[in-house]
């Protein structure tokens, strides 16, 4: 997930924004294969009707598979991102909360500077205990090494300006 990062905005020493979800390059290659994948899958449909041939549940997977690839091709070739028709990825962190969606199909994690007694950091994952003790752990595994320090550094800051014991 290192190379997906696309956006990474410090809006000043305290915020940090980064946008997971990689926006992928324009390409005719892409757009003219898109086309020609959905045409295909058309035509596969037209030819075994114009043949007078049943259309088995197998044409028909056939014909939906290559149908859908042809339009994630032809959107993707044309510079939008298809993941993002599903959600957004990201990493927040300011000054009222951090908030963590590492993909589009995860659930949100969300934590305010007020709940967080004390961080510690471990090999790519904060443990994060809360005033009321319990326990909360957030993975950066899948980030590079420039965003996980861009990380360590934002949480640091703002914890220490909270007065919130930090073990980096």
């Amino acid at each position: 997930m290192g190379n997906n990062i696309v956006k990474l905005i410090i809006w000043n020493n305290m915020d940090l924004k980064i946008d997971l979800l990689k926006k992928p390059k324009k390409s005719l290659i892409r757009v003219i294969l898109g086309i020609f994948m959905f045409l295909f899958a058309i035509s596969w449909i037209v030819i075994r009707v114009t043949e007078n041939r049943s259309i088995t549940p197998f044409d028909w997977i056939y014909a939906g598979v290559f149908s859908l690839n042809g339009v994630v091709q032809f959107i993707e070739g044309l510079g939008y991102s298809f993941e993002r028709f599903f959600g957004k990825t990201y990493i927040s962190i300011n000054l009222e909360r951090i908030s963590l969606k590492t993909s589009v199909f995860e659930k949100k994690q969300n934590i305010n500077w007020g709940e967080i007694k004390s961080i510690d950091y471990k090999l790519n994952k904060f443990e994060i205990k809360k005033t009321n003790n319990a326990n909360m752990i957030l993975s950066i595994s899948q980030f590079d090494y420039i965003a996980i320090n861009e990380i360590k550094k934002t949480i640091n800051d703002i914890a220490k300006e909270k007065n919130i014991q930090v073990s980096l």
